[in-house]
């Protein structure tokens, strides 16, 4: 598998009895490499692990961050194999990819299985995986640590054109849980409400 920028890579796959839950297509990439960081923190896939946990694919299907304790469209069947930059989910469900983004609690089809979903990234990451702004935050803060998801603030479900944001590196599990506790908030809310928002960041 050919991957670029990559910063973190799995230990070697070992085979535990889990294995035999995960779907072919997501067993035979982690076979080849048991997760990834790579395109300079854009992307991770998770990888079947105790250690680190934040890589950890089975602590955030059916552990302690399991995702569909935390975003009420997410269900127990789908696999939450990878993550964005910003913490936006990708599940495989019936074989598809799916993109949960993770401040509105919005799921959407991507209408590509595994395979060619990282066909796409590979192909053009910077548009695919949205990387703009994490190119910006290269520039201003240096490059993002394996581990870390990048925190805005406003959330940008709530930025304005052209608006400025202050962004800070965070633990995934800090960023995942601030995020999924705000979707709560706000997803049920019409189009256009105000919110008052709490200046909060997580802890770094």
């Amino acid at each position: 598998m050919t991957l670029q920028g990559v910063t973190y890579q799995g230990p070697a796959l070992e085979t535990p009895e889990k294995l035999e839950n995960l779907p072919g297509d997501l067993l035979e990439v982690l076979w080849q490499v048991n997760g990834f960081v790579a395109y300079a923190g854009g992307l991770h896939v998770r990888g079947m692990v105790d250690e680190p946990e934040w890589h950890s694919l089975d602590r955030y299907w059916s552990g302690y961050m399991a995702l569909h304790e935390l975003f009420r469209d997410v269900q127990p069947y789908d696999v939450p194999f990878g993550q964005d930059f910003l913490g936006n989910q990708f599940l495989l469900r019936d074989g598809r990819v799916f993109k949960l983004r993770a401040d509105t609690g919005e799921l959407s089809g991507l209408d590509l299985d595994l395979p060619h979903f990282l066909d796409a990234c590979r192909d053009d990451p910077v548009e695919f995986l949205s990387l703009h702004l994490l190119a910006e935050f290269h520039q201003e803060q240096g490059m993002l640590e394996p581990g870390q998801l990048v925190h805005t603030m406003p959330p940008l479900s709530l930025r304005q054109a052209e608006a400025k944001i202050a962004m800070k590196p965070v633990p995934a599990d800090n960023a995942i849980s601030f995020l999924a506790n705000f979707a709560r908030q706000i997803q049920d809310l019409p189009e256009g409400t105000k919110v008052n928002l709490r200046l909060f960041t997580p802890e770094s």
